[in-house]
């Protein structure tokens, strides 16, 4: 198994889980984070090095990139596991899976690409490399089926882990926030790149709230510790009298404890709309990143939110339009306005209710027939 980023790591580690209830023996290989780790994966590199995000920024790292691979897929044809399964990360996994493809190993990749959104032609060279995709939206599977590629609709992991009722009194108590002061959550991205880009803008906007709003509390998950130290600093560079709590983790408790969220775009949009909170997305991108992906989008959104609700649920803020001011202002927007509010609650229930599928089971169940385990 390989996964490249924080949500891969969620989404792979629920795998496994399914896996392992099926095969207690089984053993698992790969790259992978502290959740598939903690599963027993043995990860032979760091997942970090695979955390990269856009165009620009994966040509800088690409010499890196492309040897890590070449070690991978050496590693793996020596060993030869019964399945290989690609979580996400497309442009790396692809190649991995075309490559072990060729050589009679099944593989499996986890997280459809965005065919829907941009590059629906990449079906071609997808249906070369894996046995089947595992989907988490219903309305994926017609595209994989035009091209003649197994697929499977599986949900969406993160809404079986999300509670059906999420019970924010608790969160606040486990995070020692007063239950009387309203709280406002920060995502600033799990990558590096994301966190250089969005926490200044993020952070001068919470410091004109907090004056508004004196009780205002903020919290903000890290995904690590490095991108702790480096929010700290970049807190205290430009709003050092804001209060702020920096979490180890905890993005879904933060969600569940908050009234409301800023949230850069990817799956921490969704989270935040499955946990039923009111958010505001903004992000900034490479402007070559910004300018390839602004020509080969076929869709109008980017936050999935909007893209399960094919309508403007939740305001985007991209590249110039995400300034500290605007994403003051759209927040404060969101706070004071309860129809606002409410519109997005009752889309978000119904989302959570459409993508709660027991995934874990299913994929499972998916992998063991692609893979002809039993």
């Amino acid at each position: 198994m390989v996964a490249g980023e924080a949500s891969g790591d969620t989404l792979g580690a629920d795998l496994m889980a399914g896996l392992k209830k099926r095969f207690p023996q089984a053993r698992f290989i790969g790259i992978g984070g502290p959740k598939m780790q903690q599963l027993g994966l043995k990860s032979w590199f760091p997942m970090e090095r695979l955390s990269v995000m856009g165009f620009f920024e994966v040509l800088k790292r690409l010499p890196e990139l492309l040897r890590l691979r070449k070690q991978l897929i050496q590693r793996l044809t020596e060993v030869r596991p019964d399945v290989f399964i690609g979580v996400d990360a497309p442009d790396f996994n692809f190649t991995v899976e075309k490559r072990l493809k060729s050589l009679g190993i099944p593989t499996v990749h986890y997280v459809g690409p965005s065919v829907w959104a941009w590059r629906e032609k990449r079906l071609l060279k997808i249906k070369q490399a894996v046995d089947g995709v595992l989907v988490l939206f219903p309305f994926e599977t017609p595209y994989y089926d035009r091209y003649g590629i197994a697929s499977r609709f599986v949900g969406h992991p993160l809404a079986n882990q999300v509670p059906e009722f999420p019970d924010k009194a608790q969160a606040k108590a486990q995070l020692q926030i007063d239950l009387s002061a309203p709280l406002t959550a920060i995502l600033p991205g799990s990558r590096m790149s994301e966190i250089e880009q969005m926490a200044e803008p993020y952070f001068l906007a919470a410091a004109r709230l907090q004056t508004d709003y004196p009780q205002m509390q903020f919290v903000v998950p890290c995904v690590h510790e490095r991108a702790r130290l480096r929010l700290q600093e970049i807190k205290q560079s430009c709003a050092p009298q804001l209060a702020i709590n920096f979490l180890d983790g905890q993005s879904q408790l933060a969600l569940e404890a908050c009234d409301q969220a800023v949230v850069t775009s990817g799956t921490a949009t969704l989270e935040c709309a499955l946990m039923r909170r009111p958010l505001v997305l903004a992000i900034k991108l490479h402007p070559i990143t910004h300018w390839i992906m602004k020509r080969l989008s076929t869709t109008e959104w980017v936050g999935l939110p909007n893209v399960l609700a094919q309508e403007t649920l939740v305001t985007e803020l991209i590249q110039d339009e995400a300034s500290s001011g605007a994403i003051y202002q759209e927040l404060k927007r969101l706070i004071e306005d309860p129809v606002l509010r409410e519109k997005q609650l009752q889309a978000f229930e119904k989302q959570y209710h459409s993508l709660n599928c027991d995934a874990s089971n299913l994929a499972t169940e998916a992998v063991i027939d692609w893979a002809k385990l039993v």
